[in-house]
């Protein structure tokens, strides 16, 4: 019996593969698919019924925990952006920008020494490609970030997961490519390798 009336929801397979999203929309099940977007389901007519019916929360009380839990996921997020803004800033731009003076300087130097430099000469644009880019990342996560709070906690909870975290994404993604760029001795935090196989 408990089978039977459970067989929509079980799934034995990766519930968090595309073939799990496709096979719960076919069984009708939800998909909410991040925290801000799982939020308003506290207010639902009857959530509130169901909470109220067994005396754990009012209508009062979920209303509260609503704003309680927009607030906390904004207070995470800003937080996480901000430190990412901060490492941006203070540690992987200055690395970036020496390695990128080391070779402007190689550059110059295979130059007036009369060799071909024209592969020292695409790193160093690749670089200055990179670090750009990286720069402009972070002037637009700053930017994000300037939001000011008034109105809706769900509008303002919103504004960080569709702005502030894919401008976060982008310095992380850049962030990366210069990990692979830099030399090993500028680079100011471990590295992926590092992590993996500790030494």
């Amino acid at each position: 019996m408990l089978i039977k009336e459970s067989k929509k929801v079980i799934f034995n397979g990766d519930n968090y593969t595309p073939e799990w999203h496709q096979e719960a929309e076919k069984r009708g099940l939800p998909n909410v698919r991040n925290t801000v977007d799982s939020l308003p389901v506290i207010l639902r007519k009857d959530t509130i019924e169901l909470f109220g019916k067994y005396k754990v929360y009012s209508e009062r009380e979920l209303q509260s925990r609503f704003a309680i839990l927009c607030e906390n996921y904004v207070k995470t997020v800003n937080i996480e952006a901000r430190l990412t803004s901060m490492m941006a800033k203070t540690m992987i731009l200055p690395a970036a920008l020496r390695y990128q003076g080391e070779v402007a300087s190689t550059v110059n130097a295979v130059k007036a020494a009369g060799a071909d430099n024209a592969a020292q000469v695409e790193l160093l644009k690749s670089l200055t490609a990179i670090v750009g880019d990286f720069q402009k990342a972070t002037v637009a996560l700053d930017h994000t970030l300037a939001h000011h709070g008034d109105g809706e906690v769900l509008a303002h909870a919103k504004h960080f997961r569709d702005k502030v975290l894919p401008a976060m994404s982008e310095v992380r993604a850049l962030g990366d490519k210069l990990e692979t760029l830099v030399a090993d001795d500028l680079w100011p935090l471990p590295t992926y390798r590092e992590m993996l196989f500790i030494k």
